[in-house]
């Protein structure tokens, strides 16, 4: 099911604009970003983004809006995040630890992203349009993390709880060792494995498409 913010009519062609590079850190780039969510912006776009690492940290709140990231994100974009309202978008590629923990919103990763996407992930849902390094979903707990291209060795690995939509014939070795529960869905031709129905994987798939669509239209 779709994360609330997720669908409904496009944002405003004309976001407010972060200049990433004129603020000193982290701290004071997440720090813009949140006063401009707090006074009503419904689209937001950081701009100049050049591996910064912690954007997004823990951000937590009610609001309904669009977050755009132009360039390549560090590592642990929107870890922690718990905004399920918000639809975070990485233009370009993300590094290690991306949605680590993600308890509430969409992470759209448009480009490649790095080891451990979703790791400890405990709610909302992460979308990978591009290649995805190894242990994509490590600890997941909640949430559903959707890897449209190829993903690295050991997908899935010691998952508890969510759902995990890859590709097998695009993935690397191991997938699901140490699994404990969760839901693997395989979105292949060969068809579904684990406990979920295809059905199910492709309804998933279709609505991570469609996100994909969505923002690409716009870029």
């Amino acid at each position: 099911m779709a994360e609330p913010g997720a669908a409904g009519p496009p944002p405003p062609a004309d976001p407010s604009s972060i200049p990433v590079p004129e603020l000193r850190d982290y701290h004071q780039i997440n720090a813009e970003l949140e006063h401009r969510l707090q006074l009503g912006h419904r689209r937001i776009r950081l701009d100049g983004v050049e591996g910064q690492r912690l954007l997004l940290l823990r951000l937590r709140g009610p609001w309904r809006a669009v977050v755009e990231l132009a360039g390549n994100a560090g590592p642990e974009l929107a870890a922690e995040m718990d905004a399920p309202g918000l639809v975070v978008v990485c233009r370009g590629s993300a590094a290690d630890g991306a949605g680590r923990g993600l308890a509430g919103g969409t992470l759209l990763i448009l480009g490649n992203a790095g080891v451990a996407l979703g790791y400890g992930q405990r709610g909302g849902r992460i979308v990978a349009a591009g290649v995805v390094g190894a242990r994509a979903g490590l600890l997941q707990e909640g949430g559903d993390l959707v890897l449209l291209n190829g993903s690295g060795r050991l997908t899935g690995e010691a998952q508890s709880g969510g759902r995990i939509l890859f590709r097998r014939d695009f993935a690397g070795p191991h997938v699901g060792h140490a699994r404990r529960g969760g839901t693997v869905l395989d979105d292949s031709p060969r068809g579904t494995i684990g406990e979920g129905s295809a059905p199910d994987a492709a309804g998933l798939a279709h609505e991570a498409r469609d996100l994909v669509a969505r923002f690409t239209s716009t870029s």
